[in-house]
């Protein structure tokens, strides 16, 4: 085992950071990624999960707070950069005054189809190799490793 081997093994907080590292680089590369300049990638991952993650189901903030895992001021600052851009609108519902739907505008599902493509092509790479056991282990790996992280109050 060689020394890089070695590190990774003794600290995956230390392989974790290059993964990430290297997919946000292949992100970055892909044709599919022209996305307008001055997006951040919680803004595309925002529009991703909007489209993708919940199609055809009402969204509201505190749905993005949880799947994230972020702080309630976070998630409404990034929404109303969404809003400011023209990506996406709040629309209230009727059954609770308080409530406001997130709903992509056209401008939003066009960005939202980049990064779907992009993601698509992403876990392609991420899983190449990968028996179909090795990826559904991977996928609960993942799980456990993010229940661990959320359980330490981060």
């Amino acid at each position: 085992m060689d020394q890089f081997s070695k590190e990774r093994t003794a600290y995956p907080v230390a392989q974790l950071a290059c993964i990430v590292n290297q997919l946000h680089r292949l992100a970055l590369i892909m044709p599919e990624a022209k996305f307008p300049s001055g997006m951040t990638v919680s803004q595309l991952s925002t529009l991703g999960y909007l489209s993708i993650m919940r199609d055809g189901e009402d969204v509201y903030q505190r749905d993005i707070e949880t799947f994230f895992k972020l702080r309630r001021s976070t998630v409404s600052s990034l929404l109303n950069t969404l809003e400011r851009k023209g990506l996406l609108r709040r629309e209230p519902v009727p059954h609770d005054a308080r409530l406001k739907k997130l709903v992509l505008t056209e401008a939003g599902l066009a960005i939202s189809g980049q990064a779907r493509s992009v993601m698509q092509k992403m876990n392609q790479v991420l899983i190449q190799g990968l028996s179909p056991e090795e990826v559904t282990q991977f996928s609960e790996l993942l799980g456990k490793v993010e229940y661990a992280l959320s359980s330490s109050n981060c």
